[in-house]
């Protein structure tokens, strides 16, 4: 699957894009805006084709990894000057007033799972590749809400990663999928800095520092988590990549799960440095 990833063919519209710009790009079948097009305007009729090109090679490499994302037949339209004109449409379609906070789960989901197919792919890890995606097609047909699609992928990702690579390879998996995300800087305090870009994004709602100091986290509390546990596992692929994505050296990462009232409490400590452990799904504690 290697290539242009989601992330560089949405910088690639970006660069396209101009906030009080007259053109949009929509579905000429059903009007819907999805992800990447959604809630972006541009300059001029021509610019607004070339965005259309764009789209179009996004879905495709969308649908690389996820199958399920519905086709869309792309117009350019003149941009309304009324509300309606500025609805945000996203992959799955949901309510014209949905929050931009939802719009930016969906891509953070999408931008997440290419970077780990495409580690996966240049690792050689192709079985394991196509494990996920069976196991997703087989969780979509059981999910009824179109919404929580994407998150389901990445529950199946983190599950499979956990269960069917050794640790030495979740780490290097991780350490690879930090290269097709877009470029961060590190932190002094990456677990605080992880978790505050899942809240960014939507993933979860709020976060607390449970035990220790943010420079060196024992426990932390996350509320309103997007990822539901699986069995005795909780799907913690997305704090661990961001935690990576972060840390110079051995970053600290995620050994267990409790379930409290508001949400989770997580316990974190630095990885193995002879195995370089990475759980993407953690054990839950009773």
């Amino acid at each position: 699957m290697i290539g242009r990833t989601l992330t560089d063919i949405r910088a690639e519209l970006e660069e396209l894009a101009d906030a009080s710009g007259e053109y949009h790009v929509q579905c000429g079948r059903t009007g819907e805006r999805p992800v990447p097009v959604d809630g972006r305007r541009f300059p001029d009729r021509e610019t607004a084709v070339q965005a259309v090109r764009v789209a179009h090679a996004y879905r495709a490499t969308l649908r690389r990894y996820d199958p399920r994302a519905p086709w869309y037949d792309f117009v350019v339209c003149e941009a309304d000057t009324g509300p309606a004109g500025d609805r945000g449409w996203s992959f799955p379609p949901t309510a014209a007033g949905e929050s931009p906070s939802q719009r930016a789960l969906v891509a953070y989901c999408h931008d997440l799972a290419g970077a780990v197919f495409e580690a996966l792919s240049a690792s050689d890890h192709a079985g394991v590749e196509r494990a996920v995606m069976d196991e997703y097609l087989a969780a979509a047909e059981r999910t009824s809400d179109r919404d929580r699609l994407c998150l389901q992928l990445l529950t199946t990702m983190a599950t499979e990663l956990q269960s069917r690579l050794p640790e030495q390879a979740r780490a290097e998996t991780l350490q690879r999928a930090s290269a097709h995300l877009p470029a961060t800087e590190g932190s002094a305090r990456p677990v605080r800095a992880a978790l505050a870009h899942l809240r960014s994004v939507g993933l979860i709602d709020g976060f607390a520092l449970a035990d220790g100091h943010w420079d060196r986290p024992r426990a932390v509390t996350v509320r309103g988590y997007e990822l539901r546990s699986c069995g005795e596992r909780l799907p913690t692929l997305p704090l661990s990549t961001e935690t990576v994505r972060r840390t110079a050296g051995r970053p600290r990462v995620a050994t267990a799960a409790t379930p409290v009232d508001d949400g989770w409490r997580i316990r974190v400590s630095r990885t193995d440095p002879a195995a370089g452990s990475l759980d993407t799904a953690t054990p839950v504690d009773s």
